[in-house]
């Protein structure tokens, strides 16, 4: 026996060698081959598909190559025809907007511009800073044709602070003028002591000129009240005013107030204004400059008063600190030391 190989052999050779076979030949064939016989009839079915294939590509060839200069005329004709309705858009819009409908344009711009100059300036009125508010102007005769100027200004915003310069004016006379600051929120006293003047001063009004505000920067400081508390945390005790005292037959008073910073920052030339008060009314005003405040520093400071010494039942001490000013702080000291980590690490 020769096995299945043998018998696949024996019918591809018989199928290529041998001519083509009747159908009842054709059958026995198949009978003798088996499983492994090659049917003769489906290489023309293959050759009829490969057939049909061909004519449709050469039918797709013919149809292009008669063709093709037609199409290469309509696309050149339609990319014409798209640029002709560019040029004419582009006609007709320069024409409408610079004969046509000039006139009706700048009408229209002319009513948005008013328009939006209205919004700009209700915007700009509601997001700008509050004017400063001020108290009237109190004068205190001390003698000798002297006179002390006191207001109370108030910063009414919370996100703005403000540097100005003012001046008290009285009569035809002006007093020297004195910068300032007000931080937001804040309600301080301007004072201007001692000023000569020709008789009694009645009428007299503060200006304030070189008014610069400035808004808050978020970024920076996103929680101001913390950021000022730290800063000006200035603890005022045992506040005491005598007028008691007398030098060379001549009373003159005295106020002696502790301070202590209970910051983390040291300060040059702090200023503290004293206010005597006779029930809730100023009846006195004063301000004293220390070359220095440390951090976590007490102070004792004492102010003399000469003139007319008023009677008070209170003192008032403000402290005033231009914390935006940077020439204000003292620079940080400290030792440098060694780590006790790292020195035990290194043992």
């Amino acid at each position: 026996m020769l096995g299945k190989g043998w018998d696949a052999f024996v019918c591809l050779r018989v199928s290529c060698v041998s001519p083509p076979l009747p159908p009842q030949d054709s059958r026995v064939l198949s009978t003798v081959c088996g499983p492994h016989m090659i049917s003769a009839m489906e290489e023309p079915k293959l050759l009829l598909e490969e057939e049909k294939e061909f004519k449709r590509l050469y039918r797709l060839s013919v149809w292009w190559v008669s063709h093709r200069a037609l199409l290469r005329r309509l696309g050149l004709g339609a990319l014409a025809a798209f640029d002709a309705m560019l040029l004419l858009f582009a006609l007709w819009t320069f024409l409408d907007s610079f004969a046509i409908s000039y006139g009706d344009d700048q009408r229209e711009v002319a009513k948005l511009a008013v328009f939006g100059q209205e919004d700009l300036r209700a915007y700009s009125k509601a997001s700008a800073a509050a004017p400063i508010a001020q108290e009237a102007v109190r004068v205190f005769d001390i003698g000798g044709n002297r006179q002390d100027f006191y207001t109370q200004l108030v910063n009414p915003n919370e996100d703005w602070w403000v540097e100005f310069t003012s001046q008290f004016a009285f009569g035809n006379s002006l007093t020297p003028p004195s910068p300032g600051l007000l931080l937001p929120g804040e309600s301080k006293p301007v004072i201007a002591l001692a000023v000569e003047s020709n008789g009694p001063v009645s009428g007299a009004e503060l200006l304030l000129s070189n008014v610069i505000w400035h808004r808050l920067d978020a970024h920076e400081i996103p929680d101001y009240p913390t950021w000022q508390d730290d800063r000006l945390r200035m603890e005022i005790t045992d506040a005491v005013f005598t007028n008691e005292t007398g030098f060379e037959g001549k009373p003159f008073g005295r106020t002696t107030f502790q301070v202590f910073n209970n910051t983390a920052f040291g300060y040059y030339d702090p200023v503290f204004y004293v206010l005597l008060k006779r029930g809730a009314s100023v009846v006195g005003v004063n301000r004293v400059t220390v070359a220095s405040l440390g951090a976590g520093e007490r102070a004792e400071i004492a102010l003399n008063w000469f003139g007319i010494l008023p009677s008070a039942s209170a003192v008032e001490v403000v402290p005033d600190l231009a914390l935006f000013d940077p020439r204000v702080y003292q620079q940080l000291q400290g030792t440098t030391g060694i780590d006790a980590r790292t020195r035990a690490g290194s043992r």
